[in-house]
């Protein structure tokens, strides 16, 4: 065969009977199928039809032009025949197809690294950074809100209008469940300079009865954007689809005609060949193809993405990924779909097919080592907890022995220099206390385990309740604290323990800074508030203490952050505090500014948003006198440790209680179902013993047949001082939580309450 006249049109004629019997062939028509005169007519009986390939017969010559593969001597070739029809005589014009495919460029992708990265847990509607680009993230630590916030702020909503659809809790969870990841493409305007495109690779890691924990990954695409852009909508784009693909399809959206540019390897001809048995039209192929070569899990985003329909409405280039079943198993392939316009102004869709196999592992082993890490810091999480657990608790047991022991020792002293020594004990005893609460309290934030629990509060109580807590320690230091209160909405909801630890926290520092002589004030004032059903609260605290420098200001609330002349002033702490404050003002929407200068004081104003209760019914009752309602009372007192047993004892028998004492669970238990029903008040209950442990033992009481036993008050007292630690005392069936180390006035009030309850 002359491989010079591939593309040269040859010549024939055949009678219209039947299977068109060659009259004439033209010697190009020879030299392009290599078969001599003699052969044809011995080896296909001188037919046309016979020439053809069996699934390709069924052509049409009114049609004036089909294509089909004609046997040649060294084997089938792709052809595109035009016909003439004179009379009972066909006129045949054929081009070779077979070798024809355009020069092109290659199509490259640029991989570019994840610059930010976070961790979410839908279900518990948290996010936590471990990768930052400030431009990007703001510092919110509720996955709701720091969503809507990037959406409110940052985002170009006109790029992505359904970014609150897709990546809202409930919508996210459901997908995620069936495709285990996703990519979305958006615009940003950091700091309000310019725009910058970015993708989002969401990844699911794993789900559980209480959390659903993802990744989200993003990267800037601009200069991938430009790659593409650069690609004009014409002819051009085929060059550009070119070697990388091993298929490139054109269709003719106003024919839903398929011609075939390019077929390489196996894979390239499969498809060509598809096209050509369902007479390259588009609505036929597509069908056919998906249900013998696309997988059952791809299936239907295939043909929803390549419908007719689809390309037809669509005028955007795009990119899908299928699986196809090879017979080696399942392999990715890539359709990159490209709109031109041809020099009729007609449109056309461009198809090139690449295998994208080695592409998709390499970024499943990405995700697999983003698991991984994942894993890995959640181990250490937990494995910092258990530690922060068992640290707090091994510390807090020794400590409730020198509190405790020194609060009875109090009562004994009258000497002057020993009250002098015995107070400088409790002094130090208590400030450790408070290093050790600001480690814990920032661990359980950090560990996301701290949550905003709502109740109605009555804000002027709140203050009066700092007044009173601080009152003693102002004293000492003849520092003026007073405070006022300026709001039309009394009442509110909030988180009224998290309210009480940011303000204590600012009053305590603002008295420990503030030298003997000066002043503290609490200032709170309602201010105009746009939110329906809601009030907006200012709270001041103004202090004359030794001021921050300029310099020192934005490190305020940096974890471990503390000036230099604090430290030269010999003021304890850990320097966790502000840390604290922070993270939990974030945690409740607020804002939290601060002004001040060195040698002139500091201004802390915590502002924050509540709903508004109305018609709240505030309990009247007169505060019972704890002493009488203790006196007499028996309690069943359930501890190991000697030490710790003998001061709970001491001092409620100083408040007129009968005490007894079980070392473990299970001679508490054993105790209770051998004395009579009434025989116990209140039973005090150790978590950490021998034998049985105090939730054990709670449990089996919970159970007891006589229900008067079965009911009786409980509540833990325990060196474990987390929350989750509270909760699961709750949890087992107990009433109440003292932690150690024992402060008299709250143990008493404690059982005060527990027992005026029931």
């Amino acid at each position: 065969m002359n491989k010079n006249n591939k593309k040269v049109s040859v010549y024939h004629r055949c009678s219209i009977s039947e299977g068109y019997p060659f009259l004439y062939l033209s010697s190009n028509f020879l030299n392009l199928v290599g078969w001599s005169r003699e052969e044809i007519e011995s080896e296909f009986d001188n037919k046309l039809t016979n020439m053809i390939h069996p699934e390709d017969r069924n052509f049409n010559v009114a049609s004036n032009m089909c294509e089909f593969r004609l046997l040649c001597k060294d084997g089938y070739h792709s052809m595109c025949e035009s016909f003439d029809l004179e009379g009972d005589i066909l006129h045949g014009n054929m081009v070779d197809m077979t070798e024809f495919q355009l020069e092109n460029k290659v199509l490259s992708a640029l991989t570019n690294e994840y610059t930010s990265l976070v961790l979410c847990d839908l279900k518990q509607d948290t996010v936590k950074v471990l990768k930052q680009d400030e431009d990007i993230h703001s510092n919110i630590q509720c996955y709701t809100e720091s969503l809507h916030y990037f959406y409110d702020h940052i985002l170009i909503q006109e790029s992505c209008p359904e970014y609150l659809e897709i990546l809202s809790c409930e919508p996210l969870m459901d997908r995620l469940r069936k495709q285990k990841s996703l990519d979305i493409q958006y615009q940003i305007t950091p700091n309000g300079n310019g725009t910058v495109n970015l993708l989002a690779r969401v990844v699911f890691l794993f789900e559980d009865t209480d959390h659903f924990k993802i990744a989200m990954a993003f990267r800037p695409v601009d200069e991938i954007i430009k790659k593409e852009n650069v690609l004009e909508l014409q002819r051009e784009i085929i060059e550009g689809l070119g070697k990388e693909y091993f298929s490139v399809l054109l269709l003719e959206l106003d024919r839903g005609q398929i011609f075939s540019y390019r077929e390489v390897g196996q894979n390239g001809k499969r498809i060509a060949d598809f096209c050509r048995a369902y007479e390259n039209q588009w609505v036929l192929f597509i069908p056919a193809y998906a249900k013998k070569m696309v997988s059952d899990e791809s299936r239907e985003n295939f043909m929803a993405q390549l419908s007719y329909e689809f390309l037809c409405s669509n005028n955007e280039d795009f990119s899908m990924t299928y699986e196809f079943m090879s017979p080696n198993g399942i392999i990715y392939h890539q359709a990159r779909v490209a709109y031109v316009k041809k020099k009729d102004r007609t449109r056309a869709v461009v198809i090139g097919t690449r295998n994208i196999n080695d592409l998709i592992k390499k970024e499943r082993m990405q995700e697999a080592k983003l698991k991984e890490a994942y894993v890995l810091a959640e181990k250490a999480n937990e494995a910092k907890t258990e530690f922060l657990n068992n640290m707090s608790h091994d510390i807090r047991t020794p400590m409730n022995v020198i509190l405790g022991y020194n609060q009875l020792m109090k009562e004994k002293l009258t000497d002057p220099l020993l009250m002098d020594y015995q107070y400088k004990i409790e002094q130090s005893g208590k400030l450790l206390l408070s290093i050790i609460n600001d480690v814990l309290d920032m661990a359980r934030i950090e560990s996301g385990k701290a949550e905003v629990v709502e109740k109605p509060e009555k804000i002027g109580n709140v203050v009066s309740e700092l007044e009173s807590v601080f009152s003693s320690s102002a004293k000492e230091k003849s520092i003026e604290l007073n405070s006022s209160v300026d709001i039309v909405h009394n009442y509110v909801l909030c988180d009224g323990i998290k309210l009480r630890e940011i303000l204590m926290n600012l009053v305590g520092n603002a008295i420990k800074y503030t030298p003997n002589n000066g002043s503290v004030s609490i200032r709170v004032k309602e201010l105009d508030c746009d939110r329906l059903g809601y009030a907006k609260i200012q709270t001041d605290i103004i202090d004359t203490g030794v001021g921050m420098s300029a310099e020192y200001l934005p490190t305020l609330f940096d974890s471990f952050s503390r000036e230099y002349n604090t430290t030269i002033g010999k003021v304890a702490g850990t320097g966790l505090g502000m840390s604290i404050v922070k993270k939990l003002v974030d945690m409740m929407g607020g804002q939290i500014l601060v002004k001040s200068s060195l040698g002139k004081g500091s201004c802390f104003s915590v502002i924050l948003e509540h709903p508004i209760v109305e018609d709240f019914n505030e309990s009247k009752s007169s505060k019972i006198d704890e002493d009488i309602m203790l006196d007499g009372k028996r309690v069943l007192l359930a501890e190991d440790n000697d030490l710790n047993a003998e001061i709970a004892m001491a001092i409620l028998e100083m408040n007129g209680m009968r005490m007894d004492r079980v070392v473990d669970g299970e001679q508490c238990v054993s105790l209770l179902e051998r004395m009579p029903e009434d025989m116990y008040d209140l039973i005090l209950m150790d978590v950490q013993m021998p034998n049985m442990n105090g939730y054990e033992a709670t449990k089996k009481i919970r159970n007891m047949d006589n229900l008067k036993k079965a009911n009786i008050p409980i509540v833990a007292m325990t060196a474990n001082a987390f929350e989750s630690d509270k909760q699961m005392a709750f949890d087992s069936g107990m009433d109440g939580h003292i932690s150690k180390p024992i402060d008299m006035d709250k143990m008493k009030s404690e059982i005060v309450h527990i027992l005026t309850k029931k």
